[in-house]
C-alpha cells in the first residue's frame, strides 16, 4: 500500500494526477492540504480523501503518509520538496521544478541526502508519445549532426492588454520560468544533449495588468521571448520563438535539419515525418509500439517507490521515466541562463549540473 498525501490541488491535479492515481490499485488517498479548508474539503470529498490537512506540516508529520504530491506553483516547490525529504517522504512535485537555479539546486542537493526516496518532477507532455522513437532516431544518426532546429510556440493567450494578470507573468511566483520555454527545452535537451550558450531577447507588451481585485500589478516576465541557443554535440543552433501575444499562430511543430537528412514533429499530434537526404519530400514514420509511450506519469512514481527507487526499475522502465530532480536542474540552468541574456543583451554560456 501506497498513501499519499497532496499540497496544492489544482487543476493538473485534479484534471491528471488524481485520475491517474484513483486507477492505481493500493493506493491511498490520505490527506490533502489545499488554499483554504473549504476548497481542501470540496476536494476531499470529490476524490475521496480520508481527511484534509489545514497545514502543510501536518502531512509531513503524519505516519500514515509515504508519499506528498505537490501542485503548488513554483514558488513553493522547493520548501516543500526539501521538508518532505527530511520528513522521508517520497516527492513528485508539479513542473515547473522551481522559480530559479538556486532553489532548484537546494532540491537537488536533499534529494541526493536521501537516495531512498524518490525525487519525482512531473514531465513535459510534449512530443510524449514519440519521445523516444524520435530520440532513438537522433542517436541512430537519421538527420546526422544537427545543423538547424527550427521551433516556435505561438498563441494569443496574453494579447489582451485589459486581460487579468495570470499568476505565471509574476516572477515571485513563477520565477524564470517564461512561457512554455522551459516545458519545451526539457524535451529538446533530451532529444540533442546539453546547450553550451544562449542568447535571448524578451518583450513585455503589456507592463502593468490588473489583479482580480483591480489593483495595478507590473508584468515581470516577457510575453514574448527570442531564443538562440548553440548545442554542444553538434554544430548547429537552436532557433526558438515563443510568445503569447500574437494572432493566428501556426502549430507547434520541430524542425530538424541535419547533414544526413530532416525530421519535423507535431509536438501536439505526435506525428513525426522524416526524410534522407536526396529524398525527394519528407515521409509520415510509423512509432513503433515498443517505442511508443503515453501518460502513465502517476504509475510511474507509485511504481518506483515500489520499487525501492528510481535506481531499481528495469532499463526498459527507466528510458522514459523521467525528468527526477537532476534532470529538472538542467532545464533550470539553461531556462535561468536564457532570462539572464534577455535581461543583458550578451551571449550567456550554460553550466552543467
Amino acid at each position: 500500500m501506497v498513501r499519499i498525501g497532496i499540497i496544492g490541488a489544482g487543476d493538473i491535479t485534479r484534471t491528471r494526477h488524481l485520475p491517474g492515481l484513483k486507477k492505481i490499485p493500493g493506493v491511498r488517498l490520505v490527506a490533502v492540504c489545499n488554499r483554504s479548508e473549504a476548497s481542501s474539503r470540496a476536494v476531499a470529498r470529490d476524490w475521496e480523501f480520508e481527511r484534509i490537512a489545514r497545514t502543510a506540516g501536518e502531512i509531513f508529520r503524519a505516519r500514515d503518509i509515504d508519499a506528498v504530491m505537490v501542485g503548488t506553483w513554483p514558488y513553493m516547490h522547493h520548501t516543500l520538496s526539501c521538508a518532505a525529504l527530511k520528513a522521508g517522504k517520497h516527492v513528485f512535485t508539479q513542473a515547473r521544478m522551481a522559480r530559479n537555479a538556486a532553489e532548484a539546486r537546494m532540491m537537488l542537493r536533499e534529494s541526493r541526502r536521501h537516495p531512498r526516496r524518490v525525487s519525482m518532477i512531473c514531465p513535459s507532455p510534449y512530443g510524449m508519445k514519440c519521445a523516444l522513437f524520435v530520440g532513438k532516431l537522433l542517436r541512430d544518426g537519421f538527420v546526422g549532426k544537427i545543423r538547424l532546429v527550427q521551433f516556435h510556440s505561438l498563441n494569443a493567450g496574453l494579447a489582451n492588454p485589459a486581460s487579468p494578470i495570470h499568476w505565471r507573468q509574476q516572477t515571485r511566483l513563477n520565477g524564470v520560468n517564461t512561457l512554455s520555454f522551459g516545458i519545451i527545452m526539457e524535451r529538446f535537451l533530451q532529444w540533442f544533449g546539453p546547450v553550451e550558450s544562449v542568447q535571448a531577447k524578451g518583450t513585455i507588451f503589456t507592463p502593468v495588468r490588473r489583479d482580480a481585485r483591480g489593483k495595478r500589478i507590473a508584468v515581470t516576465v516577457p510575453d514574448q521571448l527570442q531564443v538562440v541557443a548553440q548545442l554542444r554535440d553538434h554544430p548547429g543552433q537552436l532557433n526558438l520563438s515563443f510568445s503569447g501575444a500574437v494572432h493566428h499562430a501556426p502549430k507547434d511543430c520541430v524542425e530538424i535539419y541535419g547533414d544526413r537528412g530532416t525530421l519535423v514533429v507535431d509536438l501536439a499530434t505526435d506525428e513525426v515525418r522524416g526524410g534522407r537526404a536526396g529524398e525527394k519530400e519528407l515521409r509520415r514514420m510509423s512509432i513503433p509500439k515498443a517505442l511508443c509511450r503515453n501518460w502513465t506519469v502517476e504509475a510511474d512514481f507509485i511504481e518506483a517507490i515500489r520499487a525501492g527507487g528510481r535506481n531499481r526499475l528495469s532499463k526498459q522502465r527507466t528510458a522514459f521515466f523521467s525528468p527526477d530532480f537532476n534532470e529538472g536542474m538542467r532545464y533550470m540552468l539553461l531556462t535561468e541562463a536564457t532570462i539572464c541574456a534577455a535581461r543583458t543583451g550578451k551571449k550567456i554560456r550554460v553550466p552543467l549540473v
